[in-house]
């Protein structure tokens, strides 16, 4: 009996040494695939986007619930190093933050200013009917003088608030539908060549009238 009970401590001992050998043996493993993972994440080509930065953040999330498990059984210097990758994600999280939020802020600028320009285009030849690709496919030589009669119209009805910006897109539109015009040019119905070539004439007084001087009053405000 005095021998059973030995042999059952001496298992018991060894049970609990072999318990403790594999919970220090997972706490390593757990540690160095954290430690592992914030090293590739700093190596990566960054990509600044909120979604690629949640899958990142995501995967290390899953490496910390491990290592809270079983960081009780590392020594003194793999904690250390455990802690030391934490704080090295705590920076990369901190960069990432930084360049995401100047990437969205410079897409809603260009947003911003692409919205902007396909209203002023709108307002010169018809809803949607000039995109960013400015094709005038729609133009012919039927309704080319009623478009051309629209656009110095307009520009003319809204000269005194157009901006320099204004100005630039507009000319580079007016280009457009000039050279939309010598595509049709041959087919145009009679008489309506001269009267194109009068709005065209009306076209540039008001330019040079208003562009100019828009300009010289942001300049002067810009000096202010």
């Amino acid at each position: 009996m005095k021998k059973i009970n030995v042999l059952i401590a001496v298992c018991i001992t060894m049970s609990g040494f072999i318990a403790c050998k594999n919970s220090a043996t997972q706490a390593k493993e757990d540690a160095m695939s954290l430690n592992n993972y914030v090293d590739s994440v700093e190596k990566l080509n960054p990509v600044y986007t909120t979604a690629y930065w949640s899958e990142l953040d995501e995967g290390y999330r899953l490496r910390v619930s491990e290592t809270d498990k079983t960081n009780t059984a590392l020594t003194a210097s793999e904690k250390e190093t455990l802690a030391a990758s934490k704080a090295q994600f705590a920076e990369l999280k901190t960069s990432y933050a930084i360049e995401i939020s100047a990437a969205e802020n410079q897409a809603k600028i260009t947003t911003s200013a692409s919205d902007y320009r396909q209203v002023l285009r709108n307002s010169l030849f018809g809803e949607g009917m000039i995109g960013s690709d400015l094709k005038f496919d729609f133009v012919t030589a039927n309704n080319l003088l009623s478009v051309f009669r629209t656009f110095v119209n307009t520009v003319q009805d809204n000269r005194n608030v157009y901006t320099r910006e204004d100005w630039d897109e507009i000319k580079v539109l007016y280009e457009a539908l000039d050279t939309r015009k010598n595509a049709v040019e041959k087919e145009l119905p009679n008489g309506d060549n001269t009267k194109i070539a009068g709005l065209k004439i009306k076209f540039s007084a008001i330019k040079a009238t208003h562009r100019g001087g828009t300009k010289a009053e942001e300049n002067k405000e810009a000096k202010q």
